[in-house]
């Protein structure tokens, strides 16, 4: 099969089975520059990682600006581009950060409740309506996120609040993704996120100024790249099948986390991660359906 068969053929997969396909490969993507950036800041500023995160990724996008013009940034929703990467940049050192204290594992399986958070905010902030499925879904949540933690039974790891700023920021980052991507192509969306995102990230950057060293340059580079690419991947889920069908998916992010996190750091998840993340997953598959029934019945 050629590669333009191979194209046309991924194409005429269900949308679901699509988007499957790129939500695996942009948490993979995403857990690459997590691990990455560990490696880098033992002796790089976070604030630093960000702003280089942001150059090479730009750098990276730059064949797809040279190749579609100017014409391909027409957009009218340029405000909300700047608020989703100013919601990213906080995820972002909340992330760089968190990682620093906790294995990937966990902080990838607290973040499943990513969902439940959204929906509460939708609830709280946009008066949607809160049916019994929902509070069930998001009490199931919540008891998944609590067998992760263990509070009054393990230490808590001061990383897992800066996890929650990660899932609170995904959650209304991925709000405003699925709104912009309605009239925005995904790599014009990934283009907005490298451009605010470098020009967010430049002052605090400055303040804290040292250049990379020819050991840390790759490392900088690959995570321009790869936090690029999750991106432009992470579009594509939501613009190949509806939020609910993308969300059912997630849970796939934990093996590959616990994977990367062996490969790199020898880090083995505990039996209390994959059973609050399987807590956790059940109650965002719930949400998912309850959603998808409840449009079903509107319509």
């Amino acid at each position: 099969m050629t590669f333009a068969g191979g194209v046309a053929a991924f194409h005429g997969l269900p949308g679901a089975a699509r988007a499957a396909f790129w939500l695996v490969a942009a948490g993979t993507l995403f857990l690459l520059m997590m691990a990455l950036s560990r490696l880098v800041t033992d002796e790089f500023d976070v604030l630093l990682v960000v702003f280089w995160r942001a150059a090479f990724g730009l750098v990276a996008m730059a064949p797809w600006l040279a190749g579609r013009g100017m014409a391909a940034m027409a957009t009218r929703k340029l405000g909300f581009h700047a608020l989703r990467t100013a919601l990213g940049y906080g995820g972002l050192l909340c992330t760089f950060y968190a990682v620093t204290m906790m294995p990937i594992a966990d902080i990838t399986a607290i973040t499943f409740i990513r969902p439940v958070v959204a929906t509460l905010l939708a609830i709280a902030l946009l008066g949607e309506k809160s049916r019994a499925r929902r509070w069930t879904a998001i009490a199931v949540g919540i008891v998944g996120a609590t067998i992760i933690i263990r509070p009054g039974f393990a230490e808590i790891n001061p990383g897992v609040f800066l996890v929650f700023g990660v899932v609170l920021s995904g959650a209304t980052h991925a709000i405003l993704a699925r709104y912009i991507v309605r009239t925005d192509s995904p790599d014009t969306m990934a283009m907005y996120m490298v451009l605010f995102l470098l020009l967010f990230s430049a002052g605090p950057a400055a303040a804290v100024w040292q250049w990379p060293t020819l050991d840390q340059l790759p490392y900088l580079v690959a995570i321009g790249v790869f936090g690029t690419f999750s991106q432009r991947c992470l579009a594509r889920a939501f613009h190949a099948a509806d939020a609910s069908v993308v969300v059912s998916f997630d849970y796939l992010r934990l093996p590959v986390a616990a994977a990367i996190g062996f490969l790199f750091f020898a880090e083995i998840p505990d039996i209390w991660v994959w059973a609050g993340a399987g807590v956790i997953c059940v109650s965002s598959i719930l949400l998912a359906r309850g959603e998808s029934a409840a449009e079903r019945a509107a319509q």
